[in-house]
């Protein structure tokens, strides 16, 4: 198997500080910024797609990249969130369900590990994740076009699409709490290790 043209980490690395310069864009508010803001966007979720892509094609798939991976996506998706709050696509209550969501699910996914327990992927997590990178998408389009098109239409649309989002990710984290119940209530009754 050839080695890949670029190892798929660097490409997760270059996501980090592409993150918080789209938000920067979005903030700036003129209607080319957010061209740009959107644009970097894209940018982000295509990047995400081939780290994953290149790193199973070439078979270099590491435990660090695993867990790199996620870590990058969150790190992305928080700061786009946050960038969305800022210029009041986004409320408060949105970031928090959604960070506690996901907070949730990684404390989930400890107490298995710590059970020897693998719950696996559910589709539901899947549906999230899709539901967010379109949804920021379609935020930024909609940011950008109410610059140059200001209509009512346009001002709602991002606001309602980031409350469908929430409400996906909200319903991804009952359906996680279910699948991974039994390992939570087997490791809550746990009995305590003998020093």
């Amino acid at each position: 198997m050839p080695n890949p043209p670029i190892n798929p980490n660097w490409i997760t690395t270059l996501r980090l500080p592409i993150a918080p310069v789209t938000v920067a864009f979005l903030c700036y508010g003129t209607g080319w910024s957010l061209i740009v803001a959107m644009v970097l966007a894209l940018v982000l979720e295509i990047t995400d797609i081939l780290d994953g892509m290149i790193a199973r094609r070439y078979q270099t798939v590491t435990k660090f990249g695993k867990l790199y991976d996620p870590f990058s996506d969150a790190f992305c998706r928080y700061t786009l969130f946050l960038g969305l709050y800022q210029v009041g696509a986004a409320e408060l209550w949105m970031l928090l369900l959604i960070f506690y969501r996901d907070s949730a699910i990684s404390f989930f996914r400890s107490v298995a590990a710590s059970q020897n327990s693998v719950v696996g992927a559910r589709m539901s997590g899947k549906l999230k994740a899709v539901s967010q990178a379109i949804g920021v998408q379609v935020c930024f389009l909609f940011l950008m076009l109410n610059q140059f098109y200001p209509q009512q239409l346009f001002v709602d649309i991002p606001w309602w699409t980031m409350s469908i989002v929430t409400i996906i990710t909200t319903l991804s984290f009952v359906d996680y709490f279910i699948g991974y119940l039994p390992t939570l209530r087997a490791a809550w009754s746990e009995k305590p290790v003998s020093e």
